[in-house]
């Protein structure tokens, strides 16, 4: 009796020792914990496949008018005739702005009044030219005295023509009080309104361009060489859900920017008015996505995106122009099988393989997070939980 009761003290302990370790004991014989052990990770696959893939980049872009100019008044006086506002259209010539010019008429009449009285003495100085001529020739004067009245009468001439000269740039800057619209366009960020003064540094308003936009691109090295002037480029925005923007590459600077070592191209887009307001569809200062089509690989070997993981030991050996992913396949005794995939071309959410996967291969596209080289799966029909 004391040798059984000091061997079940015995199995207790045991059972207790082997619960403090973490190990589960069942009274089914150890099933459940064997069964436990060897669970299968639920996954969902899809064979990989062949596909046309479009090599396309996109970019930031930050519409901007298609030409933006502002409007100055060179004649410093009081405005007395501004009456635009912001958003108002107007047609290239019209009036903007009127500006007093009672100072310059006055000047320009001052100019006349002396313009004729240097036509007086001219008129006078070149009777007297002829009158010496004819004694200097009688030897009645000396050559000086010829010489003193010549001089007088050439420097008076040229007083005329430096007057005359002011007058018409003073005319011209008379003229220039009525201020036009150099292109038609839509009146932007007016400073000043009908009784300030206008000042030649600080402009009345600006004017936009806005029947086309355009943005800049700031393209990486990489792709500088892709992108050509002429090429079609498509247009995204926010504000237009499902709707694109048609455009294409204007101009591309011949040198990068030393800061971010960026290329520069600007791409210009047709701006339509839209039927029920009347306005143009896009506005400046939207942000948009602009994507060109540099090339079409057609059957190239392709994977969706979710099946594609990012690791950190992959993106220590990437190099510019190559991007790796980390990937798993089902083998044919449904065991998961770690490959290093490299990418290509990318259009939505698939990729060019470039490396790594075969077609036909069994790929985990959903249940691979977590999932180890060498361990066992089982395929699901649908998502596991």
């Amino acid at each position: 009796m004391k040798r059984q009761t000091f061997r079940l003290v015995m199995v207790g302990l045991g059972l207790a020792a082997l619960a403090m370790f973490g190990v589960v004991v069942s009274c089914s014989g150890g099933k459940d914990a064997t069964a436990a052990v060897g669970a299968a990770t639920p996954v969902i696959v899809e064979k990989v496949k062949r596909d046309d893939v479009a090599d396309v980049l996109s970019y930031v872009a930050d519409l901007k008018p298609y030409a933006e100019v502002k409007v100055y008044s060179p004649v410093p006086d009081r405005i007395i005739y501004f009456p635009w506002q912001d958003g108002q259209v107007v047609r290239q010539g019209e009036r903007l702005a009127l500006i007093r010019k009672e100072s310059l008429d006055k000047g320009l009449e001052q100019m006349v009044a002396q313009m004729e009285a240097l036509d007086a003495q001219i008129h006078n100085l070149d009777a007297e030219l002829s009158r010496s001529k004819d004694l200097l020739a009688a030897g009645v004067i000396t050559r000086q005295t010829f010489d003193q009245v010549q001089t007088s009468y050439l420097s008076t001439v040229a007083q005329r023509k430096a007057l005359e000269a002011s007058r018409g740039q003073l005319a011209v800057t008379a003229s220039n009080a009525v201020i036009t619209a150099p292109i038609a366009g839509v009146v932007a960020g007016k400073m000043l309104e009908t009784g300030d003064m206008a000042v030649p540094q600080l402009p009345l308003c600006q004017l936009y361009d806005l029947t086309r936009m355009k943005a800049r691109l700031k393209l990486i090295e990489i792709d500088i060489q892709k992108v050509k002037i002429n090429q079609e480029v498509s247009l995204a925005i926010d504000a237009y859900p499902g709707r694109t923007f048609k455009g294409v590459v204007t101009s591309i600077l011949p040198y990068l920017d030393q800061g971010t070592r960026t290329n520069s191209a600007e791409v210009t887009f047709d701006n339509p008015l839209e039927p029920t307001t009347g306005t143009r569809a896009l506005k400046a200062g939207m942000f948009g996505t602009a994507k060109i089509v540099v090339g079409i690989h057609t059957q190239a070997l392709v994977a969706p995106e979710p099946a594609l993981l990012l690791d950190s030991r992959l993106l220590a050996e990437q190099r510019a122009g190559s991007e790796l992913r980390k990937a798993f396949v089902i083998d044919a005794e449904n065991v998961a099988r770690e490959r290093k995939v490299r990418l290509g071309a990318r259009t939505g959410s698939t990729f060019e393989v470039m490396e790594g996967l075969a077609e036909g291969d069994t790929l985990v596209v959903r249940g691979q997070h977590g999932l180890k080289d060498g361990q066992k799966v089982r395929i699901v029909e649908k998502e596991p939980s």
